[in-house]
């Protein structure tokens, strides 16, 4: 049955790395922005540059430097560059100056022999990592859009450019215990005749990105129950499986079933409503 299947069978196993980049229209003091982290969330850290040489970070890299500190047993790596941020496809704000930041959140933990329960899966673990990885990485991009010349935080998966405002309202649900969801996940409705929607940013927590298609549903209502079922899968333990079905409100039962998205081509869990 489907629920047996182990999750590999069908969901990514989480990244151990997380990236993005803040844009900016200017230059700015790298260190003063990143003190701000230990201002703003109360984090003790120890931020060390360290030389770059040329080819390191691949064939034709060039030299540079990179900050580095520990947040949590997160790695932060950050690099100042001067110039266009380079990207695939598409066009981004114009700027003259970025920070690259990524996060390495790996595993540091023996496997379990013999697992009790789903949650001592290796999957599970990689999951709750890189929960704590965007927990980091959205206190330093609330720290460095605090810049008078920051534009925003470009996220590549999502396909979007966060501005400051958005990045530091959405950050502070942090100190409420909840997750800031559209800085994490991206949720995108269409209507060409009935509603579609679609979630990205999902693998990067060992999920399937979620779709509907052809609902009667508002968009309104599809998009409100697309960002509740993240959330709830991105703070608990749970995943979905094709077979199953996930309880909604008022005691609706969603039908799920695995399919391609005529969007992109990729895997995703389509749900029925």
């Amino acid at each position: 049955m489907s629920e047996q299947l182990p999750l590999s069978a069908l969901h990514p196993m989480a990244p151990e790395f997380l990236s993005t980049a803040v844009l900016y229209t200017a230059p700015i003091d790298v260190d003063a922005a990143v003190a701000r982290i230990g201002e703003l969330w109360s984090e003790k850290i120890e931020p060390e540059w360290h030389e770059v040489p040329e080819g390191a970070l691949g064939e034709g890299s060039p030299a540079g430097r990179i900050m580095q500190f520990m947040v949590d047993e997160v790695l932060v790596m950050i690099t100042p560059e001067r110039g266009q941020l380079p990207v695939e496809g598409g066009h981004l704000p114009n700027h003259n100056f970025y920070v690259a930041v990524s996060c390495y959140a790996p595993l540091k933990e023996a496997p379990v022999a013999e697992p009790q329960s789903p949650s001592d899966l290796p999957e599970a673990k990689r999951r709750k990592r890189m929960v704590s990885a965007h927990i980091v990485m959205t206190e330093v991009m609330d720290a460095l859009v605090r810049e008078q010349a920051a534009i925003g935080v470009f996220r590549n998966e999502l396909g979007v450019v966060q501005p400051p405002d958005m990045v530091t309202e959405l950050a502070n649900s942090l100190t409420e215990g909840q997750a800031p969801l559209p800085l994490w996940v991206a949720v995108r409705i269409f209507h060409p005749d009935l509603v579609h929607g679609r979630t990205l940013g999902l693998p990067l927590f060992g999920h399937l990105d979620l779709e509907v298609i052809d609902s009667t549903h508002s968009e309104e209502d599809v998009f409100a129950m697309l960002a509740n079922i993240s959330d709830y899968i991105i703070s608990s333990d749970s995943f979905l499986m094709p077979g199953q079905t996930i309880g909604y409100r008022e005691g609706e039962e969603l039908q799920i079933s695995q399919a391609v998205s005529d969007a992109d081509g990729q895997p995703v869990i389509r749900i029925q409503f």
